[in-house]
């Protein structure tokens, strides 16, 4: 369900997508009756997606699927057993968080008259309260110290720096011919969906002088790469060709 990740001439235009009222039937409860007896639970979720290429192409292929959403959360819910609604509503937003391009990810999950006097008990669960964590490759080999401590002041207006690994010097691989590169990884806090994370990094190279050419691999100010968000993979590539970046995963306690 990983869609293409963004590209600098692409646009950001954010469509929200809710799916109501799901109404299933499962085993909830932790009583013994409530371990053998199907009971209702009805499951709402939205989540807002980048529908720009979508919406300029009207092309399905660009679309998140959210037709075939329903239809996994339906088997992942259906006929399955929960000791706590708790725990549903957990299983429901962990399934649509795995795509990292989602945000605003809002589950509700309601068990009718699971109290006496009350029409339904409901759980709710929203991006709002949690935060991305967010490993944040960063190097440098112009100016690198002095460079490294501005975007590390940058990333704090972002969000909060929870960790940082060791930052060492490191040879340039793809091209060599440049001075030697200060590398590190930090693990970011932050409320900002990936892709518009994604671009205040980019605003923050800017800032700190970084010029683009043909030679993607030249020196520069500061580089800052998406690593992993929420832990899924953003920087394949990355971490393939760097064993330094592999290494700072590990400092950083992350599991991949």
């Amino acid at each position: 369900m990983i869609v293409s990740y963004m590209k600098k001439e692409e646009k950001i235009r954010y469509s929200i997508v809710e799916v109501a009222d799901l109404r299933l039937r499962c085993y909830i409860g932790f009583n013994e009756w409530e371990k053998v007896k199907l009971q209702d639970v009805v499951i709402s979720f939205s989540f807002k997606y980048n529908a720009a290429k979508a919406v300029e192409t009207d092309d399905v292929k660009h679309a998140v699927n959210y037709k075939r959403m329903t239809k996994e959360v339906i088997q992942l819910v259906d006929g399955a057993s929960f000791h706590l609604i708790e725990t549903l509503a957990e299983h429901v937003y962990q399934y649509i968080k795995a795509n990292p391009y989602l945000a605003d990810v809002s589950v509700t999950v309601e068990k009718p008259y699971a109290l006496r006097f009350a029409d339904n008990v409901m759980i709710h669960i929203d991006d709002s309260d949690r935060p991305a964590e967010v490993v944040i490759g960063m190097g440098s080999n112009i100016e690198p110290e002095e460079n490294i401590e501005l975007a590390l002041e940058e990333l704090e207006e972002i969000g909060h720096v929870l960790r940082t690994t060791d930052f060492y010097y490191t040879a340039p691989l793809k091209y060599e011919d440049q001075p030697d590169f200060l590398n590190g990884a930090i693990v970011l806090q932050t409320s900002l969906p990936l892709e518009l994370l994604a671009l205040r990094l980019r605003w923050i190279e800017e800032r700190l002088g970084r010029v683009r050419t043909e030679n993607k691999n030249g020196p520069r100010t500061i580089d800052l790469d998406i690593v992993l968000y929420n832990g899924v993979v953003i920087d394949e590539e990355g971490l393939e060709t760097f064993d330094f970046l592999r290494e700072f995963i590990k400092e950083l306690r992350i599991e991949e």
